[in-house]
């Protein structure tokens, strides 16, 4: 176990209510509250299935069908892992008084947007469930028992996004131009990751190589296996997915670990 590990797990009740902490405040003065969390998915939806389903499905076929469903099984786990890197980029710069108590476990920081947007991904997937299960009920081979191996897939993103999130919190407290670089890169990445199309629809496979490249891309195709098309993810994205999630989180570590003694000064 990695020094990063014992001290996430020795603390893990304190990273618990800064994330409780975190999700509250950002609900402060809602009327809705955490409903917001499940009103967003279904905007989202109703937009993608008016835009997507009724402009650009019938001209050309946008995409597997029904496609606002096959769009939305990788659309919101790419929300989670773009909120959670570019708010976890920032936790050191906006918790700057935390960092400079010396008892407190700094790495806990990045960690706490990026659980928080979990959980606001979890509160989704009941908005996704019930389209698919609509979808199902219409004729459409959607959803299935493949779904079971979402909480390994969540596990393996939790471990990529926290890594990277670490890794870019201690990054940016050193050069502040880290989040501008990272908000062109991930609207860079999200066109080639296949959210808005099926990987099989890329006609050039030099492009297709580099649309698999993408970090997020074994991670959009597990989601889209287990939720949309309901079976089990194949062993090589189950491989991908575990290598990318232990590097990122041992590259997390290790860069947090170089810059660890100048972070008091660097924010």
């Amino acid at each position: 176990m990695t020094e990063i590990s014992r001290t996430l797990v020795a603390h893990r009740g304190l990273l618990a209510t800064l994330t409780s902490r975190e999700l509250k405040g950002r609900y402060r003065g809602s009327v809705l509250g955490f409903f917001w969390s499940l009103v967003q998915p279904l905007l989202l939806l109703a937009v993608y299935s008016a835009v997507f389903g009724l402009v650009f499905s019938p001209r050309a076929g946008a995409g597997p069908a029904p496609y606002p469903l096959f769009l939305v099984c990788g659309l919101f786990p790419w929300i989670w892992f773009s909120t959670g890197l570019g708010e976890g980029t920032t936790a050191f710069t906006a918790n700057a008084g935390l960092i400079r108590r010396a008892v407190f476990p700094a790495e806990l920081l990045p960690i706490v947007p990026v659980l928080a947007n979990l959980v606001h991904f979890l509160l989704a997937l009941p908005v996704l469930a019930l389209g698919l299960a609509i979808g199902r009920a219409a004729g459409y081979p959607v959803g299935g028992w493949g779904a079971l191996a979402l909480p390994g897939i969540v596990a393996l993103e939790l471990l990529l996004i926290g890594g990277l999130a670490l890794a870019l919190a201690a990054l940016h407290a050193h050069f502040k131009d880290v989040r501008d670089l990272l908000t062109s890169l991930l609207t860079l990445l999200f066109f080639l990751t296949p959210i808005l199309y099926p990987i099989a629809a890329v006609p050039v496979p030099a492009l297709r190589w580099v649309v698999r490249l993408s970090p997020a891309t074994p991670f959009t195709l597990a989601y889209q296996r287990a939720l949309f098309e309901g079976r089990w993810p194949e062993p090589a994205l189950w491989l991908e997915m575990a290598a990318l999630g232990v590097a990122a989180f041992a590259l997390g570590g290790w860069v947090f670990g170089r810059l660890r003694e100048t972070l008091v000064e660097a924010v």
